[in-house]
């Protein structure tokens, strides 16, 4: 038999691959048998080796050699391939090959014998080098796509520290060893728990949870107790249902109204009408819906008997609500209104020429300047006009600069010309006005505020204000949060672009430069703050109070115009510019502001407006039913009772003293 110097052990039963071949180069060296046993040997040779083959088996019953597995076949052939460098070869006659077939082959070839030219022959074809790479790039392929698991060396080194460490050493090993798959649990539970935070809803974790069945709880009358709140500054309660559904109707859905629609959906108890019908109880649209307005109840402006103050203690069970507003003689109302975003002010806010009137006649009754904080402002009707000809007097030697504005449209800053000089201007109008083609009956003329800038450009501050008139009580809000406005282009007095002048979204998007100094040219509330902190201004206690005021006396300008309705509201924009020396100017009003983000600040900064809004006009009025689906409770996440509207005007104390004002000009 054939001895080999790679192992003494038995040959090993193991699969082999279907059509692969496996090589095994072995040192050949002389028998010790017989010449006839050697001849019996060689003719039974091949036909024993056919016998292992089909039984899919490496084992050959002899004293001396056997076979392994592929990967320690090459393990093997490695290290005879160092041993040739060690110049062993040199001691080798012959070499001998076995092939081993796999079970499916068809063929049947006897063993090959080679001398060791062959032998050097398929070793330059077949280098082992080029294996052992090729192996190695598999196993990188194997790490990069993650389907290569190391073994852990845990069982290894129990193994070993149990035979040769002392008995202390082995018993503190065994308890870190312990603690080891212990900690792999509690990352594959940490990883199984945001899995499963992903997939199960909210309302399963409620239904499976006691302590967030008692936050959702706490939650809810949280949210009942601010509503509670609001309705009694309106000496209103509204009963609240068990499960009720209201509907709305959105006139227009286009880019203007995405934000209201995601803040409807969040209120379930609010299903949207496909059509526009009678029996809807909330109407949003761009325009005013006279039919709606024609529909309510008339309040007289100022009613002494609703001239009081209630303040509601802390309750939260509706049962106690109920009874603290029959104690406290509160109004209660059905919920069955219908309610509007506008209230009846088109002839003032969207008429320029009606909302200087109403300025300035404030003015004169307070025994205020005219240009306190409203610019120097004229309406223009036609060229015999006194206030005209005395503009051109007194300012024809100036060469500030002027707008002259439409006096019958409104938010069109496409149609306002600025002008260098009073010459400008007046060579303007007089065209103007002599042309019968024109689309304006009148032209305001203002006088243009030089600006404070922001980083070498002008900036505005965008306001907004809520209007509510509910059970006969007007109260006017102050959006604390305010934001601003920056142009794309550096400040210049001698530019007349209006990307220079003009801060609005419609013209600032026209520039290839909007978006580039700031996201959407939008800056919010912390960045003013931020940038006035280098001149030492608190923009918070300086600023915002001074805008507060302006905002006041405009709507005090306006009240006494109003027809109070009951279930409206209205949302004003206010656009507001800082001079050189940091004062304050109302530049111009917007009755229908748009709500189209420019950025996700934007976004971000609307939707609180609008849901701040809809808190105190459509949750007063219809608050959130008493029993929330499971399915629904996940959904009292997204209401959030922090209030950032500040009463700025309420009708029970500020009407009384504004008709005795007016009433003293009328006789």
């Amino acid at each position: 038999m054939f001895q080999s110097s790679l192992s003494h052990k038995k040959l090993k039963q193991i699969d082999i691959r279907k059509n692969h071949h496996y090589y095994l180069n072995a040192p050949y060296q002389i028998s010790i048998l017989s010449p006839e046993q050697q001849k019996f040997e060689q003719q039974n040779e091949s036909a024993n080796s056919q016998s292992t083959y089909q039984n899919n088996s490496y084992t050959q019953y002899t004293e001396d050699l056997y076979f392994r597995k592929h990967s320690k076949l090459f393990r093997d052939l490695r290290s005879t391939s160092n041993q040739s460098n060690n110049n062993q070869l040199n001691d080798i006659n012959q070499t001998f090959i076995f092939r081993i077939k796999s079970k499916n082959h068809i063929q049947e070839e006897p063993l090959i014998l080679d001398n060791l030219g062959q032998r050097e022959k398929d070793k330059k074809t077949k280098d082992l080098v080029k294996v052992l790479h090729e192996m190695n790039k598999r196993r990188q392929k194997y790490i990069q796509k993650e389907q290569f698991i190391p073994r852990s060396p845990i069982p290894l080194l129990k193994r070993q520290n149990c035979i040769y460490l002392d008995e202390p050493q082995v018993e503190k090993l065994s308890n870190q060893i312990k603690k080891l798959p212990m900690i792999k649990e509690q990352s594959v539970l940490n990883n199984t728990q945001k899995d499963q935070k992903d997939i199960q809803s909210n309302c399963q974790k409620l239904s499976g949870h006691g302590n967030l069945e008692e936050q959702f709880q706490s939650k809810l009358n949280c949210l009942q107790q601010f509503i509670f709140q609001l309705q009694c500054n309106y000496l209103i309660y509204v009963k609240q249902s068990q499960v009720r559904q209201q509907t709305y109707f959105i006139e227009e859905i286009n880019l203007n109204e995405q934000i209201i629609t995601q803040l409807m959906k969040k209120r379930w108890w609010w299903c949207e009408s496909p059509e526009k019908s009678d029996d809807v109880q909330f109407y949003w649209s761009l325009k005013l819906n006279s039919q709606i307005l024609q529909k309510q109840k008339t309040h007289i402006l100022f009613d002494i008997t609703k001239k009081r103050v209630v303040n509601p203690i802390i309750i939260n069970n509706h049962e106690e609500f109920l009874k603290f507003s029959q104690e406290s003689k509160l109004t209660i109302i059905q919920q069955n209104c219908r309610i509007h975003n506008h209230i009846d002010l088109y002839q003032i806010f969207n008429l320029k020429k009606n909302l200087i009137k109403c300025i300035y006649t404030f003015q004169t009754l307070t025994n205020e300047e005219l240009q306190q904080y409203f610019p120097y402002t004229i309406n223009v009707a036609n060229l015999q006009d006194p206030q005209f000809n005395i503009y051109q007097i007194k300012y024809k030697l100036t060469n500030s600069l002027w707008l002259v504005k439409p006096g019958e449209q409104n938010n069109n800053n496409n149609q306002i010309k600025i002008c260098q000089n009073t010459k400008q201007v007046s060579d303007f109008i007089i065209s103007e006005l002599k042309n019968s083609n024109r689309r304006s009956d009148t032209f305001i003329i203002q006088q243009y505020i030089k600006p404070f800038l922001y980083q070498k450009r002008k900036f505005d501050i965008y306001a907004y204000i809520l209007i509510t008139s509910i059970n006969g009580i007007v109260r006017v809000y102050f959006y604390d949060e305010v934001i601003g406005r920056t142009s794309s282009k550096e400040y210049s007095d001698n530019d007349l672009d209006p990307l220079t002048h003009f801060t609005n979204s419609q013209i600032q998007k026209e520039s290839k430069s909007f978006s580039l100094y700031e996201s959407g040219n939008k800056l919010s509330f912390y960045k003013l703050q931020e940038y006035f902190n280098q001149f030492k201004i608190n923009f918070k206690e300086i600023i915002i109070p001074k805008l507060k005021m302006i905002a006041t006396n405009l709507f005090k300008s306006i009240f006494t115009q109003m027809i109070l309705r009951d279930f409206n509201f209205e949302i004003i924009g206010l656009n507001f510019i800082l001079d050189t020396a940091l004062k304050p100017w109302l530049i111009d009003t917007n009755l229908n502001p748009s709500f189209i983000p420019d950025c996700p600040y934007h976004q971000k900064f609307l939707t609180q407006l609008l849901d701040s809004v809809f808190q105190h006009t459509l949750d007063l009025l219809y608050p959130p039913p008493l029993n929330w689906p499971l399915n629904k409770k996940q959904l009292i996440e997204n209401f959030n009772i922090q209030d950032r509207f500040s009463v700025i005007f309420d009708s029970r104390f500020d009407s009384e003293i504004l008709l005795e004002l007016y009433q003293k000009e009328i006789n």
